[in-house]
């Protein structure tokens, strides 16, 4: 049924929308004296709450303004192609082209092909690409200029490695998916998955890497980045400040890569001592990249998570972004090994996504989760989950695991759960 005439229709009501948001970010910028945001310029890291809060409204108000206008045809078209617009990031990544071309300086298509040993008809039409998605620019033709995204290769030194893992693992991992759904109809085991046939392996992503140390490092350096990175929502920052460590006198990090969510912790609660668990390969990784300024409040350890807990009475077990790496099977185990280890009282801290209802968020940031769950369904045969998911696993891990709390801070992708060990239960 059309609308009446009185009524604004949802088009102008987004559109009204990010009007609104983009005078509220314009004037900030102005009272502040800072550049507007272009291309050659990045958002500053540090901006307020209400300019990150008007800045999520623009993007969402987008997002669905063009996919109205984009229509049916095409959206059922998956227009435009997002398969073949990642090869020319992918590319970046894997040629180190950005490093090849100095941050101020401008030069032709053919003397940046000859310096990554690429023929210039193919690194021209792959770099024309990414020019067109902002990341390089074309000041004048035939030659080309860093733009602020290409930068970014430059001064995020792991981004390198996040690149290796999206597209030559989870990416490829994504186009063997159906063939692994074809293959091992409801497995959950995790050497069944798109992974496998993509690589023509039979072990899992997580046993690969004991026998190739450049994914290894690669996997444990993108789990360090993904942390940091500001914008996504996954920084230590939101769970800092939603429990209270200062009360906790011993954390353990199970799983804890390369240690940075524990190095978070200590600097702001001097008095915690934290013990960062992994296996011994990303362990000796991390050992080599901890810092001095740590090192009486952080100890590291090698640890299999699917063997009993070896660190005994602590006040905190903390699994950050572990669980959705497997089945619903291996997770329970993940949990059960922890229970030697729990004192009564203990807490247990799992942060990760939680699956939301059906149409409960804008669609831009519920494509970034239903994404991230078919991922880790074609790389680790796993899943994400909703909150309903998450206590049935709690419960059936043991009852005595007492779900407390789950909540989203403000920012943030992942929601901290927050699980009690009693053992009257």
């Amino acid at each position: 049924m059309a609308s009446s005439a009185a009524e604004p229709t949802r088009i102008s009501q987004l559109a009204t929308s990010i009007q609104e948001h983009t005078a509220k970010v314009d004037a900030y910028f102005r009272s502040h004296d800072l550049p507007s945001p272009s291309f050659d310029i990045d958002l500053p890291p540090d901006l307020p709450a209400e300019i990150r809060q008007s800045q999520n409204a623009i993007l969402e108000a987008t997002d669905e303004l063009s996919d109205l206008m984009l229509g049916a045809q095409q959206l059922a078209e998956g227009f435009p192609p997002r398969h073949t617009s990642l090869i020319s990031i992918q590319a970046i990544s894997r040629y180190d082209i950005a490093s090849k071309l100095a941050i101020d300086e401008e030069i032709t298509f053919t003397e940046l092909a000859e310096r990554c040993q690429l023929p210039a008809d193919d690194l021209t039409r792959i770099m024309r690409q990414a020019i067109s998605q902002h990341i390089f620019k074309e000041p004048r033709k035939g030659y080309i200029a860093h733009t602020a995204a290409s930068r970014v290769f430059i001064e995020a030194s792991e981004l390198k490695y996040w690149a290796h893992i999206a597209f030559d693992e989870v990416w490829q991992s994504t186009t063997h998916l159906l063939d692994a759904l074809d293959k091992w109809p409801g497995s959950g085991e995790p050497n069944q998955a798109g992974f496998n046939l993509a690589k023509n392996l039979n072990v899992s992503f997580f046993e690969s890497m004991k026998a190739n140390k450049r994914r290894e490092k690669a996997f444990a350096n993108t789990m360090s980045y993904m942390q940091k990175r500001q914008g996504l929502g996954n920084t230590t920052s939101q769970l800092l400040s939603a429990y209270d460590w200062a009360s906790a006198k011993k954390v353990v990090d199970v799983g804890g890569s390369l240690g940075d969510t524990c190095v978070d912790i200590v600097r702001e609660h001097p008095s915690v001592q934290c013990v960062v668990q992994d296996l011994p390969e990303v362990i000796t990784e991390a050992e080599k990249k901890a810092s001095s300024e740590t090192a009486s409040q952080i100890k590291f350890m090698a640890h299999d998570f699917f063997q009993e807990q070896p660190v005994k009475g602590a006040d905190v077990y903390l699994l950050r972004w572990i669980l959705h790496d497997w089945s619903d099977q291996r997770a329970i185990s993940i949990l059960r090994n922890l229970i030697p280890a729990l004192k009564n009282g203990a807490n247990v801290i799992v942060q990760e996504f939680i699956l939301p209802e059906p149409g409960m968020l804008p669609s831009y940031h519920e494509k970034t989760i239903r994404n991230m769950d078919i991922a880790m369904k074609a790389v680790f045969n796993s899943k994400e989950r909703s909150i309903e998911d998450w206590k049935e696993l709690f419960e059936k891990a043991d009852p005595r695991f007492i779900y407390q709390s789950a909540d989203v801070p403000a920012g943030s992708n992942l929601a901290i759960m927050r699980l009690h060990w009693e053992e009257s239960k």
